[in-house]
């Protein structure tokens, strides 16, 4: 059969809108709003298999800025991979994933994927290895909220639009480990943030939380500096909080010692050394 390869196709509208229907078949996720709001990103780069101008097979390399023990490095995500039903078995994925870490070769310091539960059998049999995930928390007093902090609406063009700024300036989130790429995190402010983002005027930050009964799961704080976590807790506290939640390496907000809780559900994996041990993978990092 007359299957093509195809890869950095973005500037080919039929190609990417392709991509976008098997994504969208796959995965159940429409890059649409991520795409007309001018985010797409050149470093996410796709292997493909089109048959009959349809995307039947693919595997995507994100490119990612990143900072380790406060050096810049390269670090790679595979992300987007799936074939289509009736193409299953045939080891277009494998090969595919073969070719892109081919073409990636010397380009990166460091790969890693989050996996679906029933995909953990194949990651293995290709080689790849699960990795000790955590978060970080601490134990706070309840504390009634001060005012200053500003909802933020991703259907408003000014606030996305300040929330990319910050993003394009921002400073790493942790020296020891931190991910800087604008684009993918304009992806989390459309789709898994949207309703959970937060700007402090006052500390010139945005910050992505969610808020439960006794805890704040803070996601990122974006900004040009990071203020000291005493400085932001007025702002986010609440008179039942009890323990507050960190999703990225905390050794810049001033906590001093917290505890590392193993997470289990995201299933990562990497091939190769990993340059962080038990990494505290930054919540907007994932692609």
């Amino acid at each position: 059969m007359d299957v093509e390869l195809r890869t950095r196709y973005w500037d080919d509208k039929s190609s990417r809108t392709a991509f976008k229907s098997f994504i969208k078949e796959i995965h159940n996720l429409d890059f649409t709003a991520w795409e007309s709001e001018g985010f797409w990103d050149s470093a996410y780069t796709p292997f493909s298999f089109f048959y009959e101008g349809k995307v039947i097979s693919s595997v995507c390399l994100y490119f990612l800025d990143a900072i380790i023990d406060s050096n810049p490095t390269k670090l790679i995500q595979i992300s987007g991979v799936g074939t289509s039903e009736s193409w299953r078995r045939k080891g277009l994925n494998q090969e595919l994933t073969q070719i892109g870490l081919g073409w990636a070769k010397d380009k990166y310091s460091g790969l890693f994927l989050f996996a679906d539960e029933d995909a953990i059998p194949y990651y293995k049999h290709c080689g790849f290895v699960p990795l000790q995930e955590c978060l970080h928390e601490i134990s706070v007093d309840p504390l009634p909220k001060i005012s200053g902090a500003f909802t933020l609406d991703p259907t408003n063009p000014e606030d996305l639009k300040k929330v990319y700024n910050a993003a394009q300036f921002r400073t790493g989130i942790s020296d020891k480990f931190s991910i800087l790429n604008p684009k993918l995190l304009m992806f989390h402010a459309l789709y898994t943030m949207r309703n959970n983002m937060v700007e402090i005027p006052d500390l010139g930050c945005v910050i992505f939380l969610n808020v439960y009964d006794d805890c704040i799961s803070i996601y990122d704080i974006i900004g040009e500096s990071i203020p000291d976590f005493r400085d932001i807790y007025p702002y986010v506290s609440s008179e039942s909080c009890t323990r507050v939640e960190f999703h990225f390496e905390t050794d810049k907000l001033g906590l001093g010692e917290v505890r590392s809780i193993p997470i289990t559900s995201n299933h990562p994996f990497t091939k190769g050394p990993f340059p962080v041990k038990k990494p505290v993978f930054p919540f907007t990092s994932r692609a």
